[in-house]
């Protein structure tokens, strides 16, 4: 597989392309925030499934993030938003710098996905297929969820700061998930508290392995401060009607989840768009690295229905999984 590498308004940005490609491109707009494109980079030569796609890939890491420019003035400057706008960007621009037709389909996880949504809501001519992977429906629901989770670990490892971290919860009028900073610091260990969540990200052991072994061994690490700093933004702007619900978009895509994703509660119900969400039962919240068959194939079928493309999504009736 070549690779070029390049930088983009402060940005990295990295072209994947196989040895036999098929023409097709799709853009990864990685999760955290706070995080970076590294793991999936990996992913691409590891899964036989990825690496034999015939797609090409494009991956980038999100502003103040992994290997892109990181500075006092650059987390000023962070927000949602402000992904937004580079992710815009990125979709237009890329084309002309990699000399690709254009960009096939924006594949987001996680918060990437979130901010996939956001960005073609708020741009609806842009005519580009899209890809949400380990998401919620709901956004505030996940960033509860995973406050949850670190009073759960608290109680079972820290009881005398799980008792000061929920009186403090009982008493607080906002979303919970804004005291998140404030209980991430009655840890006495970060990287414990990291290891402790692990069992709620995976469902396959061996990929869990795989994942952690690349990571530890990688010099790209996660940025706490830029994932307060956009969380933070989140309420400066009204981005979507307040959930994910595909119906809202102009766009065509589809949304993966799996069914052990406890961070964005993967056994939900989605009965508005039921035909167009593939829930994988033996992946959690990386069903891409879990179940990579499952995700190659939904991307062969967005792809297939090119030729359907119209601005209603109610109107089109996608492959069922």
């Amino acid at each position: 597989m070549k690779t070029k590498v390049t930088k983009y308004n402060g940005l990295y940005v990295c072209l994947h392309i196989p040895e036999f490609w098929n023409g097709k491109t799709v853009l990864y707009v990685h999760g955290g925030p706070g995080s970076h494109s590294y793991d999936f980079e990996c992913g691409i030569q590891h899964f036989p499934q990825l690496k034999n796609s015939m797609f090409a890939f494009i991956t980038y890491d999100q502003r103040g993030s992994g290997r892109s420019e990181n500075s006092s003035q650059d987390l000023k400057e962070l927000s949602h938003s402000k992904n937004i706008d580079d992710l815009i960007h990125l979709i237009l621009d890329l084309p002309k710098i990699f000399n690709l037709e254009k960009i096939d389909v924006v594949f987001g996880h996680s918060y990437g996905a979130r901010l996939v949504y956001d960005t073609l809501w708020k741009n609806p001519s842009i005519k580009v297929f899209y890809l949400l992977v380990g998401t919620n429906l709901y956004p505030n629901d996940a960033f509860n969820t995973s406050l949850f989770l670190d009073l759960q670990i608290l109680k079972n490892t820290q009881p005398k700061e799980y008792e000061v971290a929920l009186k403090l919860i009982s008493n607080n009028e906002t979303e919970p998930y804004l005291l998140s900073p404030k209980i991430r610091k009655f840890f006495n260990c970060l990287s414990s508290r990291q290891v402790a969540r692990q069992d709620f990200y995976w469902a396959n052991p061996k990929v869990q392995t795989w994942w952690n072994k690349i990571n530890s061994n990688s010099k790209v690490q996660d940025n706490d401060e830029v994932y307060f700093k956009i969380v933070e933004s989140l309420h400066d702007e009204k981005f979507n009607l307040g959930n994910y619900d595909p119906i809202h978009l102009s766009q065509i895509g589809k949304y993966i989840i799996g069914f052990h994703d406890v961070l964005m509660n993967g056994t939900t119900t989605f009965p508005e768009i039921k035909n167009n969400v593939i829930r994988c039962y033996a992946s959690s919240h990386y069903p891409h690295f879990e179940e990579p068959e499952i995700f190659i194939n939904t991307l062969r079928s967005l792809l297939n229905e090119e030729q359907n493309y119209i601005s209603n999504y109610k109107n089109v009736i996608g492959n069922t999984f």
